[in-house]
C-alpha cells in the first residue's frame, strides 16, 4: 500500500511538474515603435481640441492607430509567461499578431485589472498590512499590524483579534502594503504563454490596433496683393488621448474612406473603487463607530473648519500642443496605398500621451488660383407678375491640383485659413473654408462667403406650359441683372437650379452656357466696376 502511494505521488509530481516550472519574464517596454494613424473621414481639430476638454470626451476610444513595436525578449525553455507591459491603453486585444518567437503562442490574455485602491484591497484579502493612523490629539504616528479580511467594497481589517471597518476610524490613517499583488497594474498589460525547446533571447514583432490616436489637416493660404497666387502651407496635427506615449517614432498618416464594422475597440479596464463600508450616517456619532475609536485615543474636540484654499487655475486635460516645422525640414512624402494616401513625416516623431502636435507636411508658392462669384440662380417658384428676387453670390476660389497647377500632392480635407496680404506686406483673415479629400487631377474650391461688391436680381418675364399625351411641359423665361458695386472688374458664373431637374432644357440663352468641371452647366460673365450686365435665357423642364 506503501509502495503504491509512493507511486502515484510521483506520478502527479511529474504532471504537475510543467505547471510548477512555469516561469514568467516580462518586457518592460518597447525598443522601437511605428505608429500608423487612420480615419474614415475628415477631423475637425477646433471640434476635437473643444471635446478633449470635456471630462466624458471618450476620446481615448475613438480614432484608430496600427502600432507596430519592436521587442527584445528573453525565453525561457518549457512554459513560460511573456508579460509585454507599456502597450497602448486603448489596444484591441484580438488584433494581436506576435512573430519571431521560437514557438507557437498557446494563450494570450490581455490583462486590465488596473491597480486603484480597491483592486489593491480586494487581490489583499488574507494578507497581512500595516495600518499608520494619527492622534489627532498630539500628532503622533501609531503603526499596527493587520489582516485584510474584505475588499475595496467597504474594508475590514482584523487588528489584534479586532475587527474594523477601514476608514470608519474618524482619523486620518494609511494602509502600507508590502508589495503589489499579482495579476494588478498601472497600465494595461498583454501576456502570452508560450512552450519553447530551449531558452535563448529573440527580437519580436508586436503589432496591433489601437484606439486613443486620431489625426486631421489644416491649411494656411497667403493670397497675394495682386489676387492671382497664393502660398500655401500645410499642417497634420496628431493627437493622442491615451495614456501611453511612443517616443522618437516613425509616424504615418492614412487619408481615405476607411471600412470599420465599428468592432475594433478596447476592453475597459477593470476600476474597483473602494467604498468606506461604514454604518447610516446623519447620527450623533457621524459615522464614527466611538468602540472602535476608543481602543486608539480619547475623543477630542473637532477642529475649527479651514478657510477655502484659493480657486486653482484651470487647466486644461490636453494642454501640451506642440508645433513643429521650419523652412529647412524635409516635409512629409505621399504616397498610394490602395486606394488610400499614405503621408510618412520625414523624421521620427514623439507622439507623447495626452498630447496635440503640429507637423508641417506642406509648403508650396506662388500657386495660381481664380476668384469668381458663384450664383444659383432659380425661378421655379416664381411667376411673371412676381417681383424680382436679389442675391449675393458666394466668392469662390478655384484651384487645379496638378503639378502644372502649383500642387499636384493629394490633400486630405480640412479646414482653411485664407489670409490676404496687402501691397504694405500686412496679413489680414480674408475667410475660412472646408474641403474633402481631393486626389491629384481634380479641381479644388474654397468658398470664402458672400461677395461684398455684387448682387444679382432674378426675375421671371413669360412662362406657360403645354400637355401632350400625359406629360406636361412647363417653360419661363428668365432674365438675370448682374451689377458690379466695387471698383474692380468682377468675374460671375451663374448655374441655373433647376439643370437636375426631369426633362430640363436650355431652349434660348443670350449668353452661351458651358458644362463646368463638376458637371453643370454655368455661365461666366464679365461685370466691369460700376456697371451690369444682363442675362435671359429660356428652358423647360417636365412636370
Amino acid at each position: 500500500m506503501r509502495a503504491a502511494l509512493t507511486a502515484a505521488t510521483a506520478l502527479i509530481s511529474l504532471l504537475a511538474a510543467p505547471a510548477l516550472a512555469q516561469t514568467v519574464t516580462t518586457s518592460a517596454k518597447a525598443d522601437t515603435a511605428t505608429v500608423v494613424i487612420y480615419r474614415d473621414q475628415p477631423v475637425d481639430t477646433v471640434e476635437l481640441m473643444e471635446r478633449s476638454r470635456q471630462s466624458w470626451n471618450r476620446l481615448d476610444r475613438e480614432g484608430l492607430a496600427l502600432i507596430v513595436e519592436t521587442r527584445t525578449v528573453d525565453v525561457p525553455a518549457g512554459d513560460a509567461v511573456i508579460r509585454f507591459e507599456g502597450v497602448s491603453t486603448g489596444i484591441v486585444p484580438q488584433s494581436v499578431t506576435i512573430e519571431g518567437l521560437p514557438s507557437a503562442v498557446l494563450e494570450q490574455n490581455a490583462d486590465f485589472d488596473l491597480l486603484t485602491p480597491g483592486s489593491l484591497l480586494d487581490k489583499s484579502i488574507g494578507d497581512t498590512v500595516q495600518v499608520v493612523r494619527t492622534n489627532p490629539a498630539n500628532g503622533r504616528q501609531e503603526v499596527r499590524t493587520a489582516v485584510v479580511r474584505s475588499g475595496g467594497a467597504g474594508a475590514v481589517l482584523e487588528i489584534e483579534g479586532k475587527y474594523e471597518a477601514l476608514s470608519c476610524s474618524g482619523m486620518i490613517e494609511r494602509v502600507i502594503f508590502e508589495d503589489v499583488p499579482e495579476g494588478l497594474s498601472d497600465q494595461p498589460t498583454l501576456s502570452i504563454r508560450t512552450r519553447a525547446p530551449a531558452a535563448g533571447r529573440y527580437t519580436v514583432t508586436l503589432a496591433y490596433l489601437s484606439t486613443g490616436l486620431q489625426w486631421s489637416t489644416d491649411y494656411v493660404a497667403r493670397l497675394s496683393p495682386d489676387g492671382r497666387t497664393l502660398d500655401l502651407t500645410g499642417w497634420l496635427t496628431l493627437a493622442n488621448f491615451g495614456g501611453t506615449s511612443f517616443p522618437d517614432a516613425p509616424v504615418q498618416v492614412v487619408a481615405g474612406d476607411l471600412q470599420t464594422t465599428g468592432r475594433s475597440v478596447p476592453v475597459d479596464p477593470v476600476v474597483r473603487r473602494r467604498s468606506p463600508g461604514c454604518w447610516p450616517q446623519d447620527t450623533t456619532t457621524n459615522g464614527v463607530n466611538p468602540d472602535t475609536r476608543d481602543d486608539w485615543y480619547p475623543p477630542v474636540a473637532p477642529p475649527p473648519p479651514m478657510a477655502p484654499p484659493p480657486p486653482a487655475a484651470m487647466r486644461p486635460e490636453y494642454e501640451d500642443i506642440v508645433v513643429t516645422g521650419s523652412r529647412v525640414q524635409r516635409l512629409a512624402s505621399q504616397a498610394e496605398l490602395g486606394d488610400y494616401k499614405i503621408y510618412t513625416l520625414p523624421s521620427p516623431t514623439t507622439v507623447a500621451a495626452r498630447q496635440t502636435k503640429q507637423v508641417r507636411f506642406l509648403e508650396r508658392t506662388a500657386v495660381p488660383y481664380d476668384r469668381v462669384n458663384r450664383q444659383w440662380v432659380g425661378a421655379g417658384w416664381m411667376d411673371a407678375d412676381d417681383e424680382a428676387e436679389e442675391s449675393t453670390p458666394q466668392v469662390v476660389f478655384r484651384l487645379r491640383n496638378t503639378e502644372a497647377g502649383g500642387l499636384g500632392i493629394a490633400l486630405p480635407g480640412g479646414n482653411w485659413s485664407l489670409r490676404q496680404i496687402t501691397p504694405e506686406g500686412r496679413s489680414v483673415l480674408a475667410g475660412e473654408a472646408e474641403t474633402q479629400d481631393r486626389p491629384v487631377g481634380l479641381p479644388l474650391e474654397l468658398e470664402r462667403g458672400e461677395a461684398s461688391d455684387v448682387r444679382v436680381r432674378t426675375r421671371v418675364t413669360a412662362d406657360g406650359a403645354r400637355t401632350r399625351g400625359a406629360l406636361t411641359t412647363a417653360w419661363r423665361e428668365v432674365e438675370v441683372i448682374v451689377s458690379n458695386l466695387g471698383g474692380d472688374a468682377e468675374t460671375v458664373e451663374l448655374i441655373p437650379q433647376e439643370f437636375n431637374q426631369t426633362g430640363f432644357r436650355l431652349t434660348r440663352q443670350s449668353v452661351r452656357s458651358a458644362v463646368t468641371e463638376s458637371g453643370w452647366p454655368a455661365w461666366t460673365l464679365t461685370v466691369p466696376p460700376g456697371e451690369s450686365v444682363t442675362l435671359t435665357y429660356r428652358y423647360e423642364v417636365t412636370e
